[in-house]
């Protein structure tokens, strides 16, 4: 199964004190399933895991993109304008670019799966081509 995983995921899979740990881990680690982090993610969640946890846990985080042989999906020019649509369309969610190009990758790669812990944007956003994004958590 090809599941996106948004930057909140990545936390609660860094965090061991996330309440959905367990859970987030088990996901990624199933063989059965292809996670793929938007290329957008990464910056983000390298800032996050910094402030929070320090460099060295953000510096492991990178080194285990390939260890645990996580998909990257770049950004692609056709995400970037779809970018800007989709943070007008929700414009009272205040989703932000991330959350955005989540959504626009999803929507390129025909995947609505999203591994996140974002409860107040995801659910409400709905990808086209599909009529809701199913939460993996």
């Amino acid at each position: 199964m090809r599941i996106i995983m948004d930057t909140s995921c990545v936390l609660g899979l860094v965090d061991r004190g996330c309440k959905k740990h367990e859970q987030i881990k088990k996901i990624v680690m199933d063989d059965r399933n292809d996670i793929i982090i938007p290329s957008p993610v990464i910056p983000e969640a390298c800032y996050m895991l910094n402030k929070k946890f320090g460099p060295e846990v953000e510096l492991r985080f990178i080194d285990n993109i390939a260890c645990v042989e996580l998909q990257v999906e770049v950004l692609e020019f056709k995400d970037v304008l779809r970018v800007p649509e989709i943070i007008r369309k929700y414009e009272s969610l205040n989703i932000g670019f991330v959350d955005a190009a989540v959504t626009a990758i999803a929507e390129r790669l025909s995947i609505n799966k999203i591994l996140t812990l974002d409860n107040r944007h995801f659910n409400k956003v709905i990808p086209r081509g599909f009529d809701y994004f199913e939460l993996m958590v």
